[in-house]
């Protein structure tokens, strides 16, 4: 379990970082303005949840991921290159997941309750944000982005979503 809470640190650690490049790319007012407001909103929802997940983890060493560093790796590219709704695919992979009692309760008796602190946080969280997730008007011609974006997360993560 040690090795599942490594790689979600690696994966949430990018997750402001990847939210403030979206809404610093954001230009002008309509659908652009909401989005910025809708990642805005999300963005504080996230906030310091990787130091907690670090914290989490205690001293434990964190390697290098290769699957993590594809997965933010892909969403700089397309909130850079193709347009930073494209990081609303990514979220709804990610938080589209639902986090099994198993994996909590292996946490638990693996590594001690403390472990599964943040866990815990985004089981109860998850069911809420994916529902603002997919509440929000998309513009038909971004649903294509949107949709590759969410597919190619599931296709990184491969069978971890099933434990995300």
């Amino acid at each position: 379990m040690l090795a599942y809470l490594i790689f979600w640190y690696q994966v949430i650690v990018a997750s402001e970082p990847l939210l403030e490049d979206a809404i610093a790319s954001l230009r002008g007012d309509g659908f652009e303005g909401e989005l910025r407001r809708f990642y805005r909103k999300h963005l504080e929802d996230e906030r310091n949840h990787a130091k907690w997940l670090r914290e989490d983890i205690g001293d434990h060493p964190i390697g290098l991921d290769m699957k993590a560093a594809a997965l933010a790796g892909t969403q700089y590219y397309l909130i850079r290159h193709v347009h930073p709704v494209c990081l609303m695919g990514y979220m709804i992979a990610l938080e589209g997941g639902t986090i099994s009692p198993k994996v909590i309760e292996a946490i638990d008796s693996e590594l001690g309750p403390q472990a599964s602190r943040t866990v815990r946080i985004h089981a109860d969280a998850d069911p809420h944000h994916i529902k603002e997730l997919l509440a929000f008007p998309i513009p038909d011609e971004f649903k294509g982005l949107v949709e590759a974006s969410r597919q190619q997360t599931l296709t990184i993560l491969g069978g971890l979503h099933g434990a995300s």
